[in-house]
């Protein structure tokens, strides 16, 4: 099973092309110069060009949320529009896409404070809500609804069972000088438990929770700033996850991408992907760091007692002078591939890794990751970082040097 990932499109001003943002009125100079500002016109056909030259193809297309940048009705149609062209690009039929809305894809220009009828509160997903776009056709072939509590929807698929909830239902935007963080309000999350203890659990769907914003802090290369937006309650949420059996949790919002597994106490692994922004634009302070993102997360199958899903997830990022390559960790944020669905603690792994190794090397001159996974079928998917770290504790046993490109080029020599 592929899963594509767009993520924080932000179409509008904030996004990096023309071709993504609704054309500004003249009368309007700071919105005018600002689009104007934008060079690039065609991010959406090099997307598909792209996607059509690497042979890409996807059983599901997953927006994590901030499709648009100000929810205007005129960007929800362009935001609409280019799903359905992704989706074609892609090969994903367009009743297996999904979504949540973020922060972004609130209508704050009907809110007014002095309401008490609730009658503008209730206005604010009116766009992305409505008939004309495709998100509110696909509201309708799911269960539940995302735009109305307790804001999560589920679709259900032979091989998939995808429950996404709405953590910014809460927010509004009485100052800008106010923290705009997600909410995993309990009322929501007792009615997701009571809907998943409803249907059941089988193995042979792969159960994704689908959110917008962050349950975990992240490290991020500009430490400095606190990040206010990180979802409250997020505990709670992660512990349901954990307990109900779910196999994987995607988010939006924040645009730093990262991989990562999470623990508690009492039940290990759960895959985070952290998505980053498929379009908009990178503030400059983060040159160097990060960069628009496209990933697509391959489920190969399950394995071990815990009948954990394993996989890879494969991450490409947008150069302004080379298009669409192969992600690095280190300018973009996030490894090209990252298999996921071996566990080993570091020690277990050496102890396993260290003997075949000094074995190996008194008739060889080096030996490549390749050659471990032939040995031990059981590392194909161990995560890539977990692999470049034995192979450095080992070449400091051995006296010998690490290099690699990506995790099949991996050696020990």
């Amino acid at each position: 099973m592929n899963l594509a990932v767009i993520s924080d499109l932000h179409v509008g001003l904030a996004a990096r092309s023309k071709d993504l943002c609704p054309e500004p009125p003249t009368t309007s100079r700071n919105h005018r110069a600002k689009y104007d500002s934008k060079t690039d016109n065609s991010y959406r056909q090099k997307f598909v060009e792209f996607v059509k030259r690497e042979v890409i193809t996807a059983d599901y297309l997953v927006l994590p949320g901030d499709i648009t940048d100000k929810a205007d009705p005129r960007e929800v149609r362009i935001a609409s529009e280019f799903v359905l062209q992704a989706s074609d690009a892609l090969g994903v039929p367009h009743d297996k896409i999904i979504f949540v809305p973020g922060n972004h894809d609130v209508d704050w220009s009907v809110f007014d404070p002095n309401d008490d009828t609730g009658v503008r509160w209730g206005q604010r997903y009116d766009p992305i809500g409505h008939c004309n776009f495709h998100f509110r056709q696909r509201i309708g072939q799911g269960d539940g609804d995302i735009l109305s509590p307790p804001h999560f929807i589920a679709w259900a698929f032979d091989n998939l069972l995808a429950v996404c909830y709405n953590s910014a239902s809460h927010d509004s935007p009485v100052s800008e000088d106010v923290a705009h963080h997600g909410l995993a309000d309990p009322t929501h999350l007792d009615a997701i438990c009571e809907y998943i203890k409803h249907i059941g659990h089988s193995d042979d769907q792969v159960r994704l929770f689908l959110v917008h914003h962050h349950p975990l802090d992240f490290a991020t290369p500009i430490p400095r700033t606190p990040d206010f937006s990180l979802m409250t309650n997020a505990e709670s949420l992660l512990t349901l996850l954990h307990e109900y059996g779910f196999d994987l949790l995607i988010h939006g919002h924040r645009h730093h991408p990262r991989f990562e597994t999470h623990n508690t106490q009492t039940y290990p692994h759960l895959p985070i992907l952290c998505s980053g922004s498929f379009s908009v634009e990178i503030d400059t302070q983060w040159a160097g760091t990060i960069d628009n993102q496209f990933h697509l997360v391959t489920v190969s199958g399950r394995g071990g007692i815990e009948n954990r899903i394993n996989g890879k997830i494969t991450s490409w990022t947008n150069n302004h002078c080379r298009g669409w390559i192969p992600s690095e960790e280190s300018t973009s944020g996030i490894h090209h591939v990252i298999p996921f669905g071996s566990y080993v603690m570091p020690r277990e792994l050496d102890a396993r890794l260290e003997p075949f190794i000094r074995q190996w090397l008194k008739t060889h001159d080096h030996i490549l990751w390749k050659q471990i996974v032939e040995e031990f079928p059981d590392l194909e998917h161990l995560p890539l970082n977990s692999a470049l770290e034995a192979f450095k504790r080992m070449a400091q046993r051995f006296g010998r040097k690490t290099m690699y490109e990506i995790l099949k080029d991996l050696i020990l020599y």
